[in-house]
């Protein structure tokens, strides 16, 4: 419910911004189409990513592999920016103008957004939490006990980083909003799994979301640079 939720903001938003810069109304149809594709498979991709995951953890555990229904952020990541780029390309580009640079800039501001509705339901839900600190900030979760609810912290720093990168899109202070949510994300992400108290298993120390975060923090380096030479190279933008 909480993702359908957060889906249901986040294409709201993206729209919005569509209009407010003057894209024609007969293209949404199409971006319609795109997003729901995009968001079908990253919800098939997350589903698989964290089954992966699953498997990694009984076979080390010398368990029978299960099947669960959960997901992880990062295979519905991975999955949706790959469909929706072969959507655009193959399915949107046939009958519309293109709009891909300013998809780049609005589209981090609404996956934050959606993500932080995602954190809300495993929050709500009682998975992705935290470790034990026998404070007051500890949660009771319902046959797991008092744990850091970290699924709201994340909550809490995906709205406000999302707020910002929304700011950022709607008064076109800077085309590198993509550039932005992959630095501070992947910092974030990978400082708060030190807190994380669910098992997911490890591999020198860091789990799997920490080595994810190193291939995101490298990837914006990577872009920085792309957007600079590249994809926004002639385009000026305010100064923040």
């Amino acid at each position: 419910v909480m993702i359908l939720l957060g889906v249901v903001t986040a294409s709201a938003i993206f729209f919005i911004y569509l209009y407010k810069i003057g894209v024609e109304k007969k293209s949404f149809l199409d971006l319609s189409i795109v997003i729901i594709a995009t968001v079908g498979v990253g919800v098939i991709f997350g589903i698989l990513f964290e089954n992966l995951y699953e498997a990694i953890k009984d076979s080390v555990s010398g368990l029978i592999p299960h099947w669960t229904w959960g997901m992880t952020f990062y295979g519905g990541l991975f999955g949706g920016v790959v469909t929706y780029l072969l959507m655009y390309r193959y399915y949107y580009l046939r009958n519309n103008p293109p709009i891909f640079k300013k998809m780049l800039v609005i589209a981090p501001g609404c996956i934050c957004i959606g993500h932080a509705f995602g954190r809300i339901g495993c929050f709500l839900s009682g998975c992705c939490y935290g470790i034990t600190t026998g404070t007051s900030l500890d949660v009771n979760f319902l046959g797991i006990g008092p744990h850091l609810p970290t699924q709201i912290i994340e909550m809490m720093f995906l709205l406000i980083l999302g707020g910002i990168l929304l700011v950022f899109s709607f008064k076109n202070y800077t085309n590198y909003t993509a550039v932005i949510y992959l630095f501070a994300y992947s910092i974030f992400r990978f400082v708060i799994e030190f807190c994380r108290g669910d098992e997911r298993g490890q591999l020198a120390g860091l789990s799997p979301s920490q080595y994810w975060c190193i291939i995101l923090f490298l990837g914006a380096g990577l872009l920085l640079y792309f957007y600079k030479k590249r994809v926004f190279a002639n385009d000026e933008t305010k100064a923040v």
